[in-house]
Formats: C-alpha cells, sequence, structure tokens
C-alpha cells in the first residue's frame, strides 16, 4: 500500500492532476482489482490527504488554468459525483488536486508509512 500512496502523493506534486488522472494511475497499479474497488480505495486516501493537510482541490474548467480552491465538505460532496471520475471535454468543469507544502514534507520525507486504509 505504501507504494501506491506515494505514487498518488507524486501525481499532485507534480502538477494540478485531474481526479480522472489519479483513477487511471491506480487502476494501472491495482490492475487485479475492479475499477469500482480501486475508486473506492482512492476515495479513501484522497479524504486522508485532504483530512491531514497533505492536499488541497480545486475546481476548473479543463483546459484554462484559473483554480478555485475548494472546501472538505464540497470536495466529500464531489468525490461521489460519478461525472468528476471521467476526463472532461474542453471548458467542462473538473476536479483537480494539489499537493501542499506538508505533502511534499511527507513524500520527501516518507513520513505516511503508517497509514493503513
Amino acid at each position: 500500500m505504501k507504494e501506491i500512496i506515494y505514487k498518488i502523493l507524486w501525481s499532485t506534486i507534480e502538477d494540478f492532476v485531474g481526479l480522472w488522472e489519479i483513477h487511471w494511475e491506480l487502476n494501472s497499479i491495482l490492475s487485479e482489482k475492479s475499477k469500482t474497488e480501486n475508486k473506492e480505495t482512492l476515495k479513501k486516501l484522497l479524504q486522508y490527504f485532504l483530512e491531514n493537510g497533505l492536499v488541497k482541490f480545486y475546481f476548473n474548467k479543463w483546459g484554462n488554468d484559473d483554480l478555485k480552491e475548494l472546501y472538505s465538505d464540497e470536495v466529500f460532496k464531489m468525490l461521489n459525483e460519478e461525472k468528476y471520475w471521467k476526463a472532461p471535454e474542453l471548458n467542462r468543469i473538473c476536479l483537480r488536486i494539489g499537493c501542499t507544502e506538508k505533502g511534499e514534507k511527507f513524500y520527501n520525507e516518507e513520513l505516511i508509512d503508517d497509514y493503513v486504509l
């Protein structure tokens, strides 16, 4: 599980990554599980990251650089909406995720080894 956690966190460090992109990444790592199970695993990980200040979530129109930060309660609702798990068309609203300074520190110093789903 540790490898998966760091792979997902790394995705958020590189750039503001789309929710669907992280889901694709997880599906490529956990191909033996179903996409539904992988989505539930990812939801739990992202909620953990958010609750611990490791990532921030943003609303954005795909293809546009303007990001609007979301509050936790908004994120939790949006994670349950199927449309945010699919790649958006140009100028359609999407959910993006970016790493915080704390998240980068946790990644670089490997501080998440005790996390269990």
